[in-house]
């Protein structure tokens, strides 16, 4: 048997010899025609017959395509879970890797480059429902040994399928990119290491390189990312750059996300010139093909071969450490909002909008939004929230009826009355332009300390100065309560214009 050390020098799957960014990309390898993730396409696949996750032939083509950009590693959005490779929706993730790796060997062999194999965690099979576990609406917690064991062997399973030659790698350690943390109930920061443990238990020698969204907080990774690049904007962490080419969902129902355009590739133009900049040890495009949201840079009906052009002339340049030119400015330099009309008409005029879970009949124009991040429940006249407290921190949010009010700025006032819990805060989509995500998650500050209730509970008050109501937060929501070491009940919420100081 040959030495692992000399297959990975052979193969170039070990530590560089060099400093050169590794440049990678989310690669979603869902789609088989006609019927598997082929309905609400916003880019569409030039010979859509021929897109088959099973088929080496396909990925074959991608990965022709992404070793002629400049991409150096694949990162597979992996949706497999231990106990559950085979439940529709999710035998793909396991069932495409052997025709993937067909594929890899077959351009390697014929001396052609081939990009390498990396595991991006689609963490959304923490959720129990995902993976056909009750309670559906729960996440896993990764503090007990069930969950460390589901998550660590999600990721060991992957490269387990895969040979060291084809991993994908930075710095000579197996990359392992983690998606949001929402779909976990708790964690806390020895994953990582729990993680580097479990990997090299399985694989003696080998350590893999971590890197999680910036949502997970510190869990002992390496280095932080941040999804949501290809609407947000480029993301500049220490030693990673995270980018897209634009952003639009609209063919993908009951979605209202705003739009990013890509101005003709300008956009993404604009995520480069921070990457040239910044000089990175990682460049994450997101994504390949994500279609169902127009993130991708592959080939495309709506834009042939442009992005796959684009995207090694860029790749080039960060290579050559040229400088990234005269700075873009975009048409426009934030999303494009869409208004949600399908509901709260009757909240068109009316003097402020109120949620009221003690006498839900009362309630006008304002409701909460169910977000990964941010779970409930209805129970005892209170929206109570649900977790993750993981990291002493959770979140209930909430959106106004477009109909009442959307993308204006103005002063308004938020009354809460608080049925339990500790202390909480409030961060609000204003006009600001600043970070985080261009003032869609504002701070607000309290009028002043809560009020005691007679019944029980408290009265908060806080001001929203030029706040936008644009439905910039996630699910769409325009204000959400920062919750912190402990769930929260909420009765009643009432958003209504602050008069004028006089």
């Amino acid at each position: 048997m040959i030495p692992v050390a000399l297959v990975l020098a052979l193969f170039g799957g070990g530590p560089a010899a060099h400093q050169e960014p590794v440049v990678a990309t989310h690669y979603f390898c869902w789609y088989r025609w006609p019927d598997e993730h082929f309905d609400a396409l916003g880019q569409h696949f030039p010979a859509p017959e021929r897109v088959d996750w099973s088929d080496p032939g396909w990925h074959e083509r991608q990965f022709r395509d992404m070793a002629a950009c400049g991409i150096d590693v694949a990162l597979m959005v992996w949706w497999g879970a231990p106990g559950a490779y085979d439940r529709p929706g999710l035998r793909f993730s396991r069932g495409s890797l052997a025709p993937m790796l067909a594929a890899w060997r077959r351009l390697r062999r014929a001396g052609k480059p081939a990009p390498a194999i990396g595991l991006f965690y689609d963490t959304t099979t923490l959720r129990n429902g995902t993976r056909g576990v009750e309670p559906a609406g729960a996440g896993a917690d990764l503090t007990t040994a069930e969950g460390l064991e589901l998550f660590t062997r999600t990721v060991t399973d992957f490269y387990a399928e895969l040979p060291p030659e084809a991993w994908g790698r930075l710095d000579g350690r197996p990359l392992v990119v983690l998606y949001s943390a929402g779909f976990a109930a708790r964690w806390d920061q020895g994953l990582g290491e729990h993680l580097r443990d479990a990997f090299a238990a399985r694989f003696p020698g080998e350590r893999p390189l971590l890197v999680a969204d910036t949502s997970w907080g510190r869990i002992g990774q390496d280095l932080s990312c941040q999804w949501g690049t290809a609407l947000d904007g480029p993301w500049v962490g220490d030693g990673v750059v995270q980018l897209g080419p634009g952003y639009d969902d609209r063919p993908v129902p009951g979605r209202h996300t705003p739009v990013r355009e890509r101005e003709d590739g300008a956009f993404y133009a604009f995520g480069w010139q921070a990457a040239l900049r910044a000089r990175p040890r990682l460049v994450l495009i997101e994504t390949w093909n994500e279609f169902h949201e127009s993130t991708g840079i592959a080939e495309s009906e709506e834009y042939g071969r442009r992005y796959l052009d684009l995207t090694r002339e860029w790749v080039a340049r960060l290579r050559r450490e040229d400088d990234p030119g005269p700075p873009i400015v975009l048409r426009h330099p934030q999303p494009l909002p869409r208004p949600d009309l399908s509901w709260g008409e009757e909240a068109a005029g009316a003097a402020s909008v109120v949620a009221d879970f003690a006498a839900p009949e009362r309630s006008l124009g304002l409701r909460p939004v169910a977000v990964a991040d941010g779970p409930f429940e209805r129970a005892g006249g209170a929206l109570r929230s649900r977790g993750p407290i993981a990291g002493g921190i959770s979140y209930l949010y909430f959106q106004v009826s477009d109909h009442w009010r959307f993308d204006q700025a103005g002063d308004f006032e938020l009354v809460i009355e608080q049925s339990s819990g500790p202390g909480l805060g409030v961060q609000y989509d204003s006009a600001r332009d600043e970070p985080p995500l261009h003032g869609a998650y504002a701070p607000a500050e309290p009028a002043g300390p809560p009020a005691d209730l007679s019944g029980g509970g408290r009265r908060w008050v806080f001001h929203l100065p030029g706040a936008r109501l644009a439905d910039r937060e996630n699910g769409g929501a325009d204000f959400r309560l920062v919750l912190r070491d402990a769930p929260v009940a909420v009765r009643r919420l009432e958003l209504r214009p602050r008069a004028p100081s006089r």
